[in-house]
């Protein structure tokens, strides 16, 4: 009775094995690379910490972010519907809220909604320019307006890359001295225990 040699077919097997590995490492076939993206800010669309920035996720992009910093919680749904448009669904948890507002809230529950668009896309020398109205359904908690514009420098003198970002903000995002909701007249203050559902433009 004749042997089977196994060392061929164990040779085949391997090579069958080893060969998607081989695929997978060639950058032609690599899944796993992503186009650069915007950082999330903890309202959970594109910016820095709790400033947003002009730049915009790739399109068709959906995004969930979750931020926990001094008794509140923020979960955001971020969709980037267009190039240049993103909405943003918002719902928070903020503890300790009788010790601000008098009521029966040991946490109270908020929901809002965010826009933003981009009015320009970043080019070799003008910045990107974007507007966005930050939760302008709801009982206006967070509520600001904003046109912000980021430029990226590349080749500079430091190693990496720079963005610069400045803008102007109103409401929740102006410092002092608002000029209203959102360019005129006064913002109305909350109301606790109220509901929402109104728009503030």
């Amino acid at each position: 009775m004749r042997r089977l040699n196994r060392g061929p077919l164990v040779s085949m097997l391997l090579a069958g094995v080893a060969l998607p590995g081989v695929a997978l490492a060639d950058p032609t076939y690599d899944i796993f690379e992503t186009l650069e993206r915007p950082s999330l800010n903890f309202y959970g669309s594109p910016g820095l910490v709790d400033m947003p920035t002009a730049h915009a996720l790739p399109d068709g992009q959906l995004a969930i972010g979750v931020s926990n910093f001094a008794g509140m919680t923020r979960t955001t749904l971020t969709f980037q519907a267009t190039p240049r448009l993103s909405a943003s669904f918002r719902y928070v948890g903020i503890r300790d809220w009788t010790d601000v507002v008098p009521g029966n809230f040991d946490t109270y529950r908020d929901r809002s909604f965010d826009l933003r668009y981009m009015l320009k896309k970043e080019g070799a020398f003008w910045p990107a320019i974007t507007v966005g109205l930050q939760d302008f359904a709801g009982t206006g908690i967070y509520a600001g307006e904003y046109v912000v514009a980021t430029k990226t420098f590349d080749n500079t003198l430091l190693p990496g890359r720079v963005k610069v970002t400045g803008g102007l903000g109103w409401g929740r995002l102006g410092s002092y001295g608002s000029i209203g909701a959102p360019f005129g007249g006064n913002r109305g203050s909350f109301v606790g225990g109220s509901t929402g559902g109104q728009t503030f433009v």
